[in-house]
């Protein structure tokens, strides 16, 4: 079956403009169709199979994107906010916010204070599948609590968090009990580094609360199969590698 889209579509979600700045791209002979110049920006063209350029350059036709970014502290996973900045606000301005296969969206979100790793795609079935907490996509936090753990409280934490400790309600969310989570220890007696496989509101803060603990600080290091980039500063953002891709996809295989 062909994938067939508007041309002015397939231009503007593959960066070349607005919807609106493209169609007299179109209308003054700069863009052709298979060699051919088109003259109608509402023409359909297989998006999958057609050659399309733009003053005699191939366009690279993407139907998806997936980038990684390195949330600071202090946005909030939103696409408005009117007490903070919001992680739309780091985005790249040049980089288009719909592609072929969908609006560009978190996977999953982050508080406000927590920073690390965040995805996002246009890929509306990956995305859900690597944030439902029915799917059970494993994500690595780094953790650093109030007060230190003793050697002692370490197996106590270990054996509670890894039966799966009950949550208490909060708010509108009700309480219930935690899928087992895994919890190493750093060398720091206040910091640990703990494998959730639900993601759900406030969860690991609410985990530690159950402990009689308090997290003071919280940082997403991995989710699936991909990893923090350690040579991404905070606030930027990069597109994922195919090696990346591929540890997601194999994720998403997993949770079907």
């Amino acid at each position: 079956m062909k994938s067939m889209e508007r041309l002015d579509k397939i231009l503007s979600n593959n960066g070349v403009g607005t919807r609106k700045t493209v169609r007299p791209l179109v209308w003054r002979g700069r863009v052709t169709v298979n060699g051919e110049v088109a003259t109608n920006p509402d023409q359909k063209v297989d998006a999958d199979r057609d050659v399309i350029a733009v003053d005699g350059e191939m366009l690279v036709v993407r139907r998806n994107i997936c980038i990684m970014m390195n949330k600071p502290a202090g946005y909030v996973c939103s696409a408005k906010s009117g007490a903070h900045e919001t992680v739309f606000d780091l985005l790249p301005p040049e980089l288009p916010l719909s592609f072929l296969g969908g609006d560009l969206g978190m996977v999953g979100r982050l508080d406000v204070d927590t920073e690390g790793l965040l995805l996002f795609t246009s890929d509306g079935v990956l995305n859900h599948k690597l944030s439902s907490p029915k799917y059970r996509v494993p994500k690595i936090y780094l953790v650093t609590l109030r007060d230190a753990v003793s050697e002692k409280e370490r197996a106590r934490y270990e054996s509670s968090l890894g039966k799966g400790i009950h949550i208490a309600a909060e708010g509108h969310e009700e309480a219930w009990d935690c899928l087992p989570a895994q919890i190493a220890w750093d060398t720091d007696d206040h910091v640990c580094r703990v494998t959730v496989h639900e993601g759900k509101f406030h969860e690991i803060k609410r985990m530690f609360a159950a402990l009689q603990n308090e997290v003071v600080g919280l940082k997403r290091l991995q989710v699936g199969g991909v990893k923090l980039d350690e040579n991404l500063k905070s606030g930027q953002v990069r597109e994922l590698t195919p090696e990346e891709m591929n540890a997601l996809f194999e994720q998403e295989a997993k949770s079907e």
